[in-house]
Parts: structure tokens; sequence; C-alpha cells
């Protein structure tokens, strides 16, 4: 069949309204991850509109995750107690080596926690003992859950941290980062209903990629990419979302780098993967983006060989967090801000009270929270929990539950309802001026 002979065809060309639909598509896919795409509601025409202000704060929250399950026996020690010498003959550390806290109770710190115990001393630092919560969960995956979502009895797919972005997401309206991880992949904790929360891996990666061949094209690349997200579909709502999502992406990475360009700092960070993540947190914090709360976790407290071994494992944990800690206090204090932010520890449970029989400590139950900022009331926080009495499994009985402490957070510091966020009435505590 010859062209003069081939029938009429319809015109197969794409009309702008497709080409903005699939260029939009996958341009804005490879900025939000799956997760976001999840939680696109349609029936929300202005997020920020109908959400509420139940929150007037404009303190900083940074969570730190002890991932894997940290020993807390071994991290704040009761060296007085010969029940922790007998339970731990080989693990036990001797009581020369602790960090005296208080001599009457006889608790002290670890020996790699020097920087911990000199904010002790300061002040600055509560020690929250025994933190746990009822029938303890002993698996990794599901307690990390119990503890991101703050609901014990049933699986949920929101995070205690990002129900509180929901309920205060009007007054982020503008900000580019109201709250952001750093490094892996976007925890339970800070997902919400309504809000999108960035992980972030690096500066160098956090920006509108172009093809590093040809670096002249990047600011015209750039420029397309934000005519294109500058048309309005009001039709469609997934592709309105799409359309402002991958706008707010793209300025939101441009001023992270703008903040950080200007971020400079005397204080020396360790070399270590967590301490770099400190030091990304502090150029987010220091550069007047809006953010309130940031999240960063540091792995490797599943310790259940060679536990002790020195330089490795869980003392090499514990003196990178002292360390990394240390140098990230300092820089808050050198920018001024140290008064605005408070920082939090949690890992999914501690360890077991009896080593085991390869020089470790399997799953356990309780563990204490330390609580870091120029606002909170230094010390030992509620009761160490008892080697005497302990449940039927050979493990800890807490003395605090942890929705104690994230109800004192959120309404002591962030300053909103803790009823509504975790379902239910929480007891606060008393860790914070």
């Amino acid at each position: 069949m010859n062209a003069k002979t081939k029938p009429a065809q319809k015109n197969q060309g794409l009309t702008r309204r497709d080409l903005l639909k699939r260029g939009v598509t996958f341009i804005s896919l490879s900025l939000m991850s799956r997760y976001m795409m999840m939680q696109v509601n349609p029936s929300y025409n202005s997020v920020f509109a109908q959400a509420s202000t139940t929150s007037n704060s404009n303190k900083l929250l940074v969570i730190v995750q002890l991932n894997g399950g940290n020993d807390g026996l071994n991290t704040v020690i009761p060296y007085k107690n010969s029940l922790y010498y007998e339970a731990r003959p080989r693990l036990a550390v001797a009581d020369e080596q602790v960090l005296a806290l208080d001599e009457n109770l006889g608790i002290g710190l670890h020996p790699k926690l020097v920087n911990f115990k000199k904010l002790y001393d300061q002040g600055k630092l509560a020690i929250v003992q025994g933190v746990g919560y009822p029938n303890a969960n002993r698996s990794h995956f599901r307690s990390t859950d119990i503890w991101m979502s703050a609901q014990p009895e049933k699986v949920v797919g929101t995070g205690w941290i990002g129900r509180y972005l929901d309920h205060s997401i009007a007054r982020f309206h503008g900000a580019s980062f109201p709250a952001a991880n750093v490094q892996g992949t976007l925890p339970l904790t800070l997902r919400g209903d309504q809000v999108v929360v960035p992980s972030i891996q690096s500066l160098e990666s956090y920006q509108f990629q172009t093809d590093s061949r040809y670096p002249q094209d990047h600011e015209t690349r750039v420029a397309t990419f934000q005519r294109i997200h500058s048309q309005t579909v009001a039709d469609d709502p997934y592709l309105s979302f799409l359309v402002n999502s991958g706008l707010k992406a793209v300025e939101s990475a441009a001023d992270l780098q703008e903040a950080a360009s200007k971020y400079s700092s005397s204080v020396q960070y360790p070399t270590d993967p967590f301490a770099q993540g400190l030091k990304l947190v502090a150029q987010i914090l220091t550069g007047g983006l809006g953010t309130q709360v940031m999240h960063v976790a540091i792995g490797g407290f599943d310790t259940h060989a060679n536990q002790n071994t020195d330089n490795v494992n869980h003392p090499l944990l514990l003196q990178y967090i002292d360390s990394g800690l240390d140098a990230f206090y300092r820089d808050l204090v050198e920018h001024n801000i140290a008064d605005e932010v408070l920082l939090m520890t949690f890992s999914e449970f501690g360890r077991r009270v009896r080593e085991n029989g390869s020089l470790g400590t399997d799953h356990g139950t309780a563990a204490p929270m330390f609580i870091l900022g120029n606002k909170v009331k230094g010390g030992l926080h509620s009761e160490y929990p008892s080697l005497s009495q302990l449940d039927n499994n050979g493990d800890l009985i807490h003395t605090v539950d942890f929705r104690q402490v994230y109800a004192t957070i959120l309404e002591d510091w962030l300053q909103t309802d803790s009823k509504e966020i975790l379902e239910g009435s929480f007891e606060k505590l008393n860790f914070i001026q």
C-alpha cells in the first residue's frame, strides 16, 4: 500500500495535556517515594486550608534511633547491685570503670559515655530509666513499629510525629522542611496522612539531578521542570498532587543547598556516618528552613555475640553516639539555637538481664532514654527497674511507659494536645523545664 492509498489515521501525537501528564508523572515520581503516592487523598482540595493549628511551638525536636535494641543495663549501669554482676559475669562493666552519676543509688554510665557524663553534670542531660510498654514484643520489626506508631495494641500506618504534623500542618505552610529524615528510608515515626516528609541521604544527592555531562543545561532543565509544574490541573486531584509535590521538591532542594552553603561552624564532627548525619541535621536546623522535627538513626545494637569487645560492637557504638551528640550540641550552642532544640533517643527494646553463651545479650524489654537540651531538667528520672523482680521471661519490668515520654514532649515541648495523637491520656514526666 503506497502513501496515496494509505487510509487516513487519527492524529497519534500527544496533546498538551498528555504531555503534561506524562512529563509531570515521570519527573515527579523520581523525586517522590512510593509512600507519598499512597497517601494522596483526592478529597483534600487544600490540606493547609483544612488542617488544624493545634501547635504554636517554634521548638525543634531531634529524634535519634538506636536501631537493633540497645543494651540499657550496660549503658546506664547499676554498678552497686550484685545481681547485675551475677547475671553478667563476663559482660558486666567493672564498678571502678563506671562513670558514677549517683553514689547513693549506685547508678552510672558506661565508660565510653564521657561526654554524656559532662552534659549530665552540666544539667543538660536527663535520663529516663526503665522505659517500655506492657506485654513487650521482642521482634525487631513489630517493636520498632510500636515505638514509632505509639500503638502497642494495633498496627497502623502513621507515626506519632506524623500525626502531630497532620494536626499542625497549617502552621508549616511555606516551610521548606517542616520535618525530615537524614539517611536511610523514611521511618514510620514521620509518616502521616496529610504530610509528605523527605528522606535526605546527603546534600549532594538531594537536588535536581541532570546529566553531569552537560552542566550548561542544568538551569534550563530546572526552569523547564518548574514551568511544567506551574500548570494548573484542577480536574485531576492526583495529577495536581504530583504537580505541586514535584515543584515543592525542587524548591525545597534549592533551599537546602542554599542553607548548606551558608553553614559555617568551628565544631569538628567525627568522621563516622552517624556524626556526619548529625552534622547534616545541624545544617538544616541552622538554615532557617522552618524545620521542627528531624530523625536520624544509628544501627548495630543487636549485640547477640561478643558484645563487650573493646572498640567493637557495643562500646564502639556508645562512643559514636557520645562523640557525635557532643559535637552536635556544641554546634547548636555556637549557632545560638541550643535553647530551641530538644533531642531524644530511643531503641525498640533493651536486652536480657542475663548474658548468653556467645558473650552477648538477647532481646529484652525496658531500657533508658536520653533527653538532651538546655531546657531539660537534668538528672535521673523514674526508677531503675528491679533486678530481683523480673517478668516471666526473666526480663526487666518497665517503670515508665514510653508514651509518657511522648506525651511530655508533645505537651511540654511541642505544646500540643497529646491525647488525640497518642489516642489516650498518659501521665507526663518532669524532664522539661
